[in-house]
């Protein structure tokens, strides 16, 4: 009966999960509540909807706050009237079936086709869209490689010398190239690229230090408005890339050699956070601001 009952209290805006503690949703729906009420009085009827499915994203989320700048209830609840549709969840496999409620189906679902993020299958995409990849042989590769989890977000990364006897490889694990990408003063960086609907709106160039080079800290963070970090060539493979994987809007961290100045992306991630701790409050609001609109503009050419 309790169940129920607090079913029936969250019916209507959106389902946080039940793994979450009761008193954790029920503050979420009540913020929920509150947001539609002014955005009831700010536009005189219900806003704009963007269906979310199956997962609710954090207040954190870049797509959480795009949706906000927009003036769009996010939610993962049926509705009749809706915008669109993005496939949210955070998981590395995501599985192959994509199945929302009858209510919530849709024409298109932005990353309705992404299900797996792992890092051998970043590889394999990689090969086809770049025509070279990052991963070495750890059986004969000589020298610094990387061995890093083969699942999303781990941060866990580190150097090895090569090679290593067949007893010590790990199947869960990837093994890398040595990817120089330090500055001139001793930090490594990479390029954040947000990519919405075939669009860059967003590069973040983040500076780490070398203690910090496989984490998830950083030490300077760049919002860079002159975007020509990238040839037409590199964007094209991007480009194939995202198609190979099946991503519409994700982040993906990019890395440049300076050896060989080829660029490498190394993480794809559908359901990120941003922008990134360390970013000023000005480029912060810029970054949310040129991501919403790109958005809308996924949108708009999705329903033509």
């Amino acid at each position: 009966m309790a169940a129920l009952n607090q079913r029936k209290l969250f019916a209507g805006w959106a389902d946080y999960g039940s793994k979450r503690p009761f008193v954790e949703r029920f503050l979420k729906q009540i913020h929920h509540t509150l947001w539609m009420g002014c955005q009831l009085l700010l536009q005189l009827k219900r806003p704009p909807v963007l269906l979310v499915w199956p997962e609710m994203p954090s207040k954190r989320t870049a797509l959480h706050k795009m949706a906000r700048r927009l003036g769009w209830e996010i939610t993962n609840h049926p509705r009749n009237q809706k915008i669109g549709g993005i496939r949210f969840a955070d998981s590395t496999e995501k599985g192959q079936q994509f199945n929302p409620p009858p209510i919530m189906r849709l024409e298109t679902w932005l990353n309705h086709h992404c299900s797996d993020i792992r890092k051998q299958t970043l590889e394999n995409a990689h090969y086809q869209a770049f025509g070279y990849g990052i991963s070495v042989d750890p059986l004969v590769h000589q020298g610094p490689m990387v061995v890093k989890s083969d699942l999303n977000a781990q941060h866990d990364g580190k150097i090895i010398n090569g090679p290593i006897g067949q007893d010590t490889i790990n199947n869960d694990s990837v093994y890398q190239i040595n990817i120089d990408n330090r500055t001139e003063d001793g930090r490594f960086f990479d390029y954040r690229v947000v990519w919405i609907h075939g669009e860059i709106p967003v590069i973040y160039q983040k500076f780490k230090r070398a203690s910090e080079r496989f984490t998830n800290e950083t030490c300077e963070v760049l919002l860079l408005n002159d975007q020509g970090c990238f040839s037409e060539t590199e964007i094209d493979s991007i480009a194939r890339l995202n198609r190979i994987m099946g991503i519409d809007y994700a982040e993906l961290d990019v890395l440049r050699d300076a050896g060989s100045e080829k660029i490498y992306v190394v993480d794809i991630n559908p359901t990120p956070w941003g922008p990134p701790t360390g970013l000023n409050h000005d480029d912060s609001d810029a970054a949310i601001e040129r991501m919403a609109e790109s958005l809308q503009r996924a949108f708009l050419e999705s329903n033509k």
